[in-house]
């Protein structure tokens, strides 16, 4: 399998299992709630976007498997792998500043 193929499937689910669950907190800290409800409304929202975002990166995923030996997308698909990288770089960062410095 061609390297940057490769590294965007890896990515991509790395970001689908840990993305979800930081944009549900993102849109969490960006509003005021109960924290009677802060539980159920991180789960639910968790959930719906789990629901998105999962399928589409399995979807995009499939086709790049099927597509692996394809020169053409290896140099196209390149930057979605860095974009991805950052995306899970971010994801880091923004859980390791709620779970120290708040």
């Amino acid at each position: 399998m061609q390297n940057n193929i490769a590294s965007t499937i890896f990515y991509s689910l790395l970001f689908a299992m840990g993305g979800a669950p930081t944009i549900a907190m993102l849109m969490i800290k960006t509003q005021q709630v109960d924290p009677n409800v802060f539980y159920q409304v991180f789960i639910g929202l968790t959930v719906m976007i789990a629901c998105i975002l999962v399928p589409l990166v399995l979807i995009q995923n499939a086709y790049l498997l099927f597509k692996r030996k394809d020169q053409n997308l290896e140099q196209k698909i390149k930057p979605f792998s860095q974009f991805y990288f950052v995306l899970n770089a971010l994801c880091l960062v923004f859980w390791l500043v709620i779970q120290f410095m708040l």
